[in-house]
């Protein structure tokens, strides 16, 4: 290492996002005395994921400064700040840094200090070299063994010594990193770089830049890297292809899976300064693998085609499977009704739908009984001998399907944690299917094998998936799937104006009266914001509503400083994160936007903060809106990391509410591209009891006028169920022609 670089260890990851990398260190090279390192950079000058442990070179320049801190009274440390230095991750030169390396790090399952340490007393490092060669290369020292051999003989056990070889992938290509720094890549996408192409990935690049973009660069950062460091011109093929793809990428952003050309147009020529010529080139491109796909007239982005494609045979295998109703299917039916419980037509029909089907769809607004249908269909199906897997997509609404229908449910992302699943008796079980998207459901159905039976349930008239597809929805349009919808509200009292206010917005139409005994429907006196804050202090519990992140984050603030005015500040003066996405007191109601498993705390949790003590691990305590094994609140300490994804709760945009419900609901109407009669529909059934509008009346025709998602998105998906339906029959047909012609024939040869 050269005199001219600090050479650091990394003991904290304070923030890792692309425009922000906070990291912790000490010095190994320079006495410091009693010290901590802060180093503020970007991803895009790292050369590898930084993790605690880790050895870094730091080049000595004038870019950092150093104070002193008070640890306790009257002892202090120095503080030294880095402000985006050259630096880079490096392999260690010595035993005590490489097994401070190893021990570290969790990929290194299995391996302590000790045996990191007689792994450097062994092999010293050459060891480096042994895991970037393949295991069974034969070890220098010893032909006769190869080099997985070798430290077999010091580590002992086989998994182990596996496992060391997986955690050391990501070290391998440090050496060519140097070089994506200087094309000015990120870390994360260096990442997926070697991912597909491992040691030729300059090659890989070489050949196409563009190829960047595909893999979660920005697109005007690939086109400004293309350009300059590898010399791709404005009317290049490769260029071209991929501002197809962008184009087709922001109309999915949407939430659309496919497109035509005049959808994509006006983004392509404006990508190309409304160069005709160039724009007519670009509508005659077919598109590659890994960036888009053109089938007849219609453009998909190319993961989106294979999600919908994939999904679509699997469902039609599924439909094509029959069962008849049999004694058995009679008896768990029954077994599986309550005493004395008595079904609406439509909900004995889906319970006994779902039993036959191999895959069906249970659809219905807010009240009409899904949720006891949903319970009757999954003990049946119990009594049947069938293992459940019940999940949602956020981790509200999974806690709400387990109370509802009374066994263990999980998250779609926890699920998908599984490698595969190939029970032979197994139902998947989706509940609040409204928000499942395309890929998320492409890797359900790869994950279970075809012999698993599907359920969707859900109310299609909701707010549709943030990412693209709209499966629910498609399924039931595409009237080749076995569906039943539950119509007759059930969950409020008979007197309440909720469901029949909510079903005329769903259907397009004015209700007969803005306000109801249920709902207060309120024209603005001040401006929105300031009639919500006074409407929220007129309940005990109530949550607010905002179409728009801007108008929630004014409403918190607003809310706090009206509600918590007194609360215990939260102070990060010299805490390792200076700021948070809001100031947060003692008392404020919180929602955590990180799903992550090891804290069992899942995207959408809602809490309260109790206590304001930061310290170097923890930035605050919050009781979460969950309960224990012993039927109390969780207290949960929120470290850096997870302090990142806080936000305050006062208010919350609808998609985070989704799947839940509030007793008392109050709704900004404000008049934006997110405004229309799914945003508004989903917003009124989020209620419990009592629903507060506070807008204009323009604004609220205007919701209801404008047509939702439902009408509007632009997905495959239906199509390609029924083409499925049809090539199937068409086979069928052709197969039954064969037979007769053969037995004609048949016929023939025996009467000559």
């Amino acid at each position: 290492m050269s005199n001219d670089a600090f050479l650091v260890r990394l003991t904290q990851i304070f923030r890792y996002s692309p425009d922000n990398v906070q990291l912790g260190a000490v010095f190994l090279n320079h006495r410091a005395g009693a010290h901590r390192i802060i180093i503020l950079t970007t991803q895009n000058k790292l050369n590898c994921e930084p993790k605690v442990g880790q050895q870094w070179e730091i080049t000595k320049e004038l870019n950092y400064a150093v104070r002193q801190q008070e640890v306790s009274p009257g002892v202090y440390v120095n503080v030294w700040r880095f402000m985006e230095p050259k630096l880079k991750c490096v392999m260690p030169d010595n035993g005590s840094g490489f097994v401070a390396f190893l021990s570290a790090e969790k990929k290194f399952r299995g391996i302590g200090k000790v045996k990191a340490q007689l792994l450097w007393d062994a092999f010293r490092s050459d060891i480096f070299t042994m895991l970037c060669e393949k295991p069974d290369t034969p070890y220098k020292h010893d032909k006769t063994i190869t080099n997985f051999d070798a430290i077999k003989i010091v580590l002992i056990r086989e998994e182990v010594v596996s496992d060391l070889y997986k955690g050391f992938e990501s070290y391998r290509n440090l050496r060519y990193s140097s070089q994506l720094v200087e094309w000015e890549i990120e870390e994360p996408i260096q990442r997926q770089i070697f991912r597909f192409a491992d040691k030729d990935a300059l090659t890989f690049l070489k050949e196409n830049p563009y190829r960047l973009f595909s893999l979660g660069m920005r697109f005007q950062k690939v086109d400004m890297i293309a350009q300059k460091h590898f010399k791709i011109s404005e009317c290049n093929d490769i260029r071209l292809t991929a501002i197809v793809e962008y184009a087709l990428r922001q109309w999915a952003d949407n939430g659309h899976t496919v497109a035509s050309w005049e959808d994509i147009k006006p983004t392509v020529s404006r990508l190309l300064n409304n160069d005709h010529q160039l724009t007519e080139k670009a509508s005659q491109l077919t598109g590659d693998i890994i960036g888009f796909t053109r089938q007849a007239d219609n453009y998909f982005v190319s993961g989106n085609y294979i999600f919908e494609k994939t999904i679509a045979k699997r469902f039609h295998s599924l439909s094509a499977k029959k069962r008849y109703w049999l004694a058995d299917l009679d008896d768990a039916y029954n077994a599986a009704i309550p005493d004395g419980w008595v079904l609406e037509k439509a909900q004995a029909l889906a319970v006994r739908m779902a039993l036959v089907s191999h895959i069906f769809a249970l659809s219905g607004g807010a009240g009409t009984g899904k949720t006891t249908t949903t319970r009757i269909i999954v003990d049946a199906y119990r009594r049947l001998g069938f293992t459940i897997y019940p999940v949602a997509l956020s981790g509200k609404a999974a806690r709400r399907f387990q109370q509802s229908i009374g066994i263990k449910t999980s998250t779609i992302a926890r699920l998908l944690k599984e490698k595969h699943i190939n029970d032979t008796n197994c139902v998947l079980m989706v509940d609040e299917a409204s928000m499942l998207d395309a890929y998320t459901m492409w890797r359900l159905v790869t994950l279970f094998s075809n012999r698993t039976r599907i359920i969707l349930i859900g109310d299609p008239h909701q707010l549709p998936p943030i990412n693209a597809g709209f499966v629910l929805n498609d399924v039931i349009k595409s009237g080749v799937i076995n569906h039943v919808e539950l119509d007759v509200v059930r969950r409020q009292a008979a007197t309440s104006s909720v469901p029949a206010y909510s079903q005329a917005i769903r259907n397009g139409q004015l209700p007969a009266a803005l306000t109801t005994r249920d709902i207060l429907f309120q024209e603005p006196v001040n401006n929105l914001i300031e009639d919500a804050v006074a409407a929220y202090t007129n309940y005990d519990s109530a949550m607010i509503i905002a179409a728009t992140n801007a108008t929630v984050r004014t409403m918190n603030e607003k809310l706090q400083a009206s509600v918590n005015p007194d609360g215990e500040l939260l102070d990060l003066t010299d805490m390792p994160v200076n700021a948070g996405n809001y100031t947060f007191r003692k008392g404020d109601p919180v929602v955590i936007t990180l799903t992550r498993y090891t804290d069992d705390v899942q995207n959408g949790m809602l809490g309260v903060v109790t206590a304001v003590c930061p310290n170097e691990k923890f930035a605050c305590t919050i009781e979460l809106d969950d309960l224990d094994e012993n039927g109390y609140r969780r207290s949960l300490n929120v470290d850096w990391e997870l302090f990142e994804y806080l936000d305050l709760a006062y208010c919350l945009t609808l998609h985070k509410l989704q799947g839940s419900q509030a007793k008392n609901i109050i709704v900004i109407l404000e008049r934006g591209w997110l405004l229309d009669r799914s945003w508004l529909y989903t917003a009124v059934t989020r209620a419990e009891s009592t629903v507060h509008i506070i807008g204009r009346e323009i604004d609220f025709l205007y919701a209801v006028d404008r047509k939702g998602a439902t009408d509007t998105r632009k997905t495959a998906l239906a199509e390609m169920l029924k083409s499925e339906c049809n090539m199937s029959c068409k086979e069928q047909k052709t197969g039954s022609n064969k037979q007769m012609l053969l037995k004609k024939v048949k016929s023939q040869v025996g009467s000559v």
